[in-house]
């Protein structure tokens, strides 16, 4: 009984690296592709970077973005907003007990 506790004690352990690891691939797919839908302003500094919360809906489509954290800079700001949308949709996984960790996403972008 105590074997069988343990065992499904690391069996969720496992199923929790595991979508730690997915969640982690996704970001980052993520936030090359609003990278390369980002324009930059040519009025803002160097070394700018906001925090981001993106809320989606299956199939990664973006139905909502909002700067959580400001980079102090309203054209930046703006222009990392544009580019989420542009982005959208967004790599999101396929499967929808995946996807509940990315209806409501938040990242710090940074070019």
């Amino acid at each position: 009984n105590r074997e069988k506790e343990l065992q499904e004690l690391m069996a969720e352990e496992q199923q929790g690296q595991l979508r730690k690891s997915q969640v982690n691939k996704y970001k980052g797919l993520i936030m090359a592709k609003v990278r390369q839908n980002w324009l930059n302003p040519v009025l803002t500094s160097k070394g700018l970077s906001c925090d981001v919360e993106v809320k989606l809906i299956p199939g990664g489509e973006v139905i909502l973005v909002k700067i959580i954290k400001s980079s102090g800079n309203a054209v930046f700001d703006a222009s990392v907003e544009r580019a989420v949308y542009k982005a959208s949709p967004l790599p999101v996984p396929k499967e929808v007990s995946a996807f509940d960790s990315f209806r409501r996403l938040r990242f710090n972008f940074k070019p």
